[in-house]
């Protein structure tokens, strides 16, 4: 069986886009009374600069003022100048970092940002081809040689080999990134995202401490508190962030994410008034990231009452549309959704986890599901969560062709090492498969294995799954066994929350009574 991807603990940590929408999302820009002084020397590039006006010493003077926030010089302008009369010469990357510095937005879509939008699963299908990525990335390597002192090269170069799975690479671009513009929000942001993304948190605690703007810029601080709360530590930065809050002398969008860091630590502390206060603050003005908090709480505690679709000036909600969506039943707008949070975050699992399960189990759209999963496989090979995934629709669709593949790589995992969720996820799959060749006292001894552990633990959501989905491959079987298991499906308490089993409880009877029919 599979189960969407629930956090058990969301935070609120930076995503992680190409430079070009970050620019547009209005996240990289100067915030508070005062911008963070930084120390950062320009006068040998400018040296270079007025002995030899070249296209590499421009891109590098670019590059250089940008992540220093010091955008005012003669040479600066001179060295834009040289990209606008040589067009040709440029990359996007500098074309954005131009825009950025002479504050030209217009023209950006105010619903939606994504790096490519598709209408047919085929479109989506060529944008996630290995081919393709295979060719951007060598693409942009080619530029790093060409800007090999632009950082936000080398963090777009590390955000592709990590959608490829080679994060050994990813982290090396990260680190030079680092090096070239320790204090620039961006890379830090993106960093920290990366660095959590590969369960080494630590690290990003490190680099945004060590940066001389975290003080001054509430992203960063937000981003502090976020990563420490992953790993379980106490923010130093919090009382820095509540001054800001407190200040008046910010934007509320710029506090979005602070406010709602703050918030979210409130209220896993139980302080729930505090935390109705910060997360109050964070809806003043939403992006994204602080909306799909606010609904992932409000799935927790109905005192956060939150109507998400009133919010229809953020920019990319599609994390928050799509479990909102999901939540009330509507699954053809919550798959939609989460597949334009994929397109969003495309180096994520979650989304293609959450795409493929509402593609799988409740269009019954099995062959879009297996594919969403064989995206997810590309990156992460190995993952049991895609693993046991694939292997569940595989059987739904009848499909056993390549089912001995999968299990192969799920017994190659140390499966002692595995969380007990999961465990018992596999385990009531395999007991699909081995129904599905007809070996049914093997089945049935797999799922009341899984049945009987997720009582064990408690996992109470587990255990009806677990029957629902025993009970329906029975039925569909005609077998003797279904008597028992159609029983103790009737007598099961089913959460008004539980969107999903409540679904295949009634899928279930609806099977039940077209066979009574016939």
């Amino acid at each position: 069986m599979a189960i969407i991807y629930n956090l058990e603990d969301r935070r609120v940590i930076p995503n992680w886009r190409d430079f070009k929408r970050t620019v547009q999302l209005n996240e990289l820009r100067g915030v508070g009374s005062k911008k963070p002084n930084i120390n950062f020397d320009l006068s040998n590039i400018k040296n270079d600069w007025n002995i030899e006006n070249n296209i590499g010493i421009a891109a590098d003077l670019i590059n250089a003022s940008f992540v220093s926030d010091q955008i005012k010089s003669k040479e600066l302008n001179e060295a834009i100048q040289l990209f606008k009369a040589n067009p040709n010469l440029s990359s996007n990357t500098i074309n954005e970092l131009i825009t950025l510095i002479q504050g030209s937005n217009s023209g950006i879509d105010k619903k939606s940002l994504l790096e490519i939008d598709v209408n047919t699963l085929e479109q989506f299908k060529a944008f996630i081809d290995n081919k393709t990525l295979h060719k951007l990335i060598n693409k942009t390597k080619t530029i790093s040689k060409k800007e090999i002192r632009n950082p936000i090269i080398w963090v777009e170069l590390a955000r592709l080999y990590s959608m490829k799975g080679q994060n050994k690479k990813a982290e090396n671009a990260i680190n030079i990134a680092l090096h070239l513009a320790p204090n620039n929000r961006f890379v830090l942001r993106c960093a920290t995202r990366f660095f959590i993304h590969n369960k080494i948190a630590d690290k990003a605690l490190y680099y945004l401490k060590k940066s001389d703007s975290i003080k001054k810029d509430p992203w960063l601080i937000a981003a502090h508190i976020s990563t420490s709360n992953v790993i379980g530590r106490y923010s130093p930065y919090i009382k820095n962030g509540i001054s800001m809050i407190d200040s008046g002398n910010y934007d509320p969008f710029d506090l979005t994410e602070l406010a709602s860091s703050i918030g979210s630590q409130e209220y896993f502390e139980g302080t729930f008034k505090k935390a109705k206060f910060f997360l109050n603050k964070s809806l003043i003005s939403p992006n994204d990231n602080s909306l799909a908090q606010l609904e992932w709480l409000s799935q927790d505690d109905s005192r956060l009452d939150i109507n998400i679709l009133n919010y229809d000036n953020v920019i990319n909600p599609f994390e928050a549309h799509a479990f909102d969506f999901y939540n009330k039943g509507e699954w053809t707008k919550a798959f939609e959704n989460s597949i334009k949070w994929f397109l969003d975050t495309p180096f994520s699992k979650r989304p293609i986890l959450t795409s493929s399960f509402i593609a799988g189990n409740m269009l019954k759209d099995y062959s879009s599901a297996i594919f969403l999963t064989k995206v997810g496989l590309q990156s992460r090979p190995f993952d049991p969560a895609l693993l046991n995934n694939i292997l569940y629709y595989s059987a739904l669709n009848d499909d056993l062709s390549e089912i001995d593949k999968y299990v192969k790589k799920i017994k190659d995992i140390n499966f002692n090492n595995l969380p007990n969720n999961r465990k018992i996820t596999i385990k009531a799959t395999l007991g699909l498969i081995a129904l599905k060749r007809n070996f049914i006292e093997e089945g049935l001894k797999l799922y009341e294995s899984a049945i009987a552990d997720a009582k064990k633990i408690g996992d109470e959501y587990l255990e009806k799954l677990a029957i629902l989905n025993l009970t329906k491959e029975l039925v569909k079987q005609n077998h003797k066994y279904q008597i028992k298991y159609i029983d103790l499906v009737k007598n099961l308490k089913i959460e008004k929350n539980e969107v999903d089993l409540i679904f295949y409880k009634k899928e279930l009877f609806e099977l039940i009574n077209k066979r009574l029919t016939y």
